[in-house]
């Protein structure tokens, strides 16, 4: 563990929260509705050949309007994501999950994966960032150099560092700190306002940063003898609650705090 984070224990409200919960009931059934309509619709003009799905009320496979995709769902070989590239498609319906959840501080966003810089005309405009996507499947860790920026992430065009987060959790990957955990902005701002020093913006997370996020809340979750996937989703709920207190003048429930 990092010598800055020494010394910093979990907060008791994650402990209880994270002990009175469960991994496949809290984390693996966290649904949200997505709007199939819309990405299968941006997914035809970006011209990919890949469609996603979600469920009805009922378990049942659907294609069209408002449908649930649970976190569960997020996993190479879903029956949520039809098309070409398995590995492209998780990553379509990765951003879908992400992009809709309404505890999360990631926006709807369409990722543009085509590569703007090609050295030939018949190159294949996904070809680099499928060669990443393909490589984590593989491999389960993220590629080394030279497919890598400035910051350690691998070179993969239209995918950011929290959605790679949660792409490399859905492919059961690891990194330095642990298995690879999702990240969003709400819930390293819970981290920061509890204590803990480092960059506040998700965005500028080096590879080296994301692996002291992950090392720390892995080792909460030791020390509370839970998933680092219930400390992250407390982290995100936390200030998500923390946001709704100060906007609407009360508690969401289950209480955070």
């Amino acid at each position: 563990m990092s010598r800055l984070d020494e010394g910093f224990p979990p907060p008791t409200a994650c402990v209880q929260w994270c002990q009175h919960r469960s991994y496949d009931l809290h984390v693996l059934d966290d649904g949200v509705e997505v709007d199939l309509d819309w990405w299968n619709g941006h997914l035809d003009r970006a011209g990919h050949d890949l469609r996603l799905r979600g469920r009805n009320l009922d378990g049942e496979i659907v294609e069209y309007g408002g449908a649930t995709v649970q976190r569960n769902d997020l996993r190479i070989g879903t029956d949520l994501a039809v098309g070409e590239h398995d590995s492209l498609g998780l990553l379509f319906l990765c951003a879908a999950w992400q992009g809709s959840h309404r505890h999360r501080r990631a926006m709807r966003r369409f990722p543009d994966v085509m590569n703007p810089h090609l050295s030939r005309p018949d190159e294949n405009p996904v070809a680099k960032t499928l060669a990443v996507l393909d490589s984590c499947v593989r491999n389960r860790v993220v590629p080394e150099h030279p497919n890598s920026t400035w910051s350690g992430w691998p070179d993969a065009p239209g995918v950011g560092m929290s959605l790679m987060a949660t792409f490399l959790w859905a492919v059961k990957a690891s990194v330095y700190g642990g298995p690879a955990q999702l990240i969003d902005q709400y819930g390293v701002s819970t981290l920061i306002h509890e204590g803990w020093l480092e960059d506040p913006s998700v965005t500028g997370f080096t590879r080296r940063r994301y692996d002291r996020y992950v090392e720390l809340i892995t080792h909460w979750a030791t020390d509370i003898g839970t998933s680092p996937e219930l400390v992250e989703m407390w982290l995100v709920q936390r200030w998500s609650a923390r946001l709704n207190e100060a906007r609407n003048g009360r508690y969401t429930a289950p209480t955070l705090f």
